[in-house]
């Protein structure tokens, strides 16, 4: 039997006691916000996940979906006067699954090695509209900060013990749909599509639509990471939409394990206490992350999470 569900409820118990564990530390605010940052990026590492591991679709451009969700919110904040949460975060969603039907769409239709090049030109496209700012929305190279919203049935969303709960809350509940995404009907499809492509065609199945709708599912969790992002981080930058942030998502999939879910979030924790940690002990803290990484990929293929659970 497998012990994942157990090690996933574990972990959800570990994070709903931590900020009561450290109530009153002057570590409290610090770990919180770093806490807050793995979670999010875990929900983006799986985002990425079920469309690599669960599809075969190798995207290098992800961050189009997570910028997508960071800059609709904060363009809404900042230029529309617009704080509620609910109205940011449901904007957001629909701008980034927009975006992810597009890519999805050309993605659809061109091989396996042309899908990386295809979401790495969407995802740099919409990082250069970005930043040349053509309309005066984006305000460049600067980003927009202030993406503050407003109080939620009298909750102040800013606080970071409440953010840290909203987050948490929200990385479940997308673990969960994700999970049983993959195993419904329209996730066996996938699968078959993943393994064997022309005997899904030859089934019937329209594999461009199966792919095109994977991908929009793929940016609805990535752009939800990106928004949240963006009110935790209260800003909304260029970089959100990065080739270095796309490269995020690989990493740490591939460090935690393609094709789990739970493996990104794993990734996602270690890379992201690694870089806070490391960045303040080394000057070249990145050459010794892509020495372990590099030493994982030809040790351990699968990533960690298969191997330690």
């Amino acid at each position: 039997m497998s012990r994942r569900p157990a090690v996933g409820a574990a972990l959800v118990a570990v994070a709903l006691l931590l900020p009561l564990a450290l109530a009153g530390t002057r570590y409290a605010h610090y770990v919180e916000h770093l806490a807050v940052q793995v979670m999010l990026m875990g929900l983006y590492a799986m985002a990425w996940d079920f469309l690599n591991g669960y599809v075969g679709m190798f995207s290098f451009g992800h961050a189009a979906f997570f910028g997508t969700g960071a800059y609709a919110v904060a363009i809404l904040v900042v230029r529309g006067g617009v704080t509620s949460a609910p109205v940011l975060l449901l904007a957001a969603l629909a701008a980034s699954v927009v975006v992810g039907a597009v890519v999805g769409y050309l993605s659809a239709r061109v091989g396996a090695v042309a899908i990386f090049l295809v979401t790495f030109a969407c995802a740099e496209a919409l990082y250069l509209l970005v930043l040349t700012d053509p309309r005066g929305l984006t305000n460049g190279d600067n980003g927009l900060a202030g993406v503050v919203p407003a109080p939620l049935l009298g909750v102040d969303l800013t606080q970071s013990g409440t953010f840290y709960y909203v987050a948490l809350a929200v990385v479940v509940l997308g673990y969960r749909l994700l999970a049983a995404i993959a195993r419904s009907q329209f996730g066996q499809v996938l699968l078959g599509i993943r393994e064997n492509e022309v005997r899904v065609r030859f089934a019937g199945y329209h594999v461009e639509q199966y792919k095109t709708a994977a991908v929009a599912v793929s940016a609805f969790f990535a752009g939800l990471a990106g928004a949240l992002t963006a009110l935790h981080e209260r800003i909304a930058s260029p970089e959100t939409l990065g080739w270095a942030v796309s490269g995020d998502a690989v990493l740490y999939a591939t460090l935690g394990g393609t094709g789990t879910l739970l493996g990104p979030v794993l990734g996602a924790g270690i890379v992201v206490v690694a870089r806070e940690v490391l960045s303040d002990l080394f000057r070249s803290w990145l050459i010794f992350v892509g020495a372990t990484y590099i030493a994982l990929v030809f040790f351990l293929p699968s990533g960690l999470f298969p191997v330690l659970f």
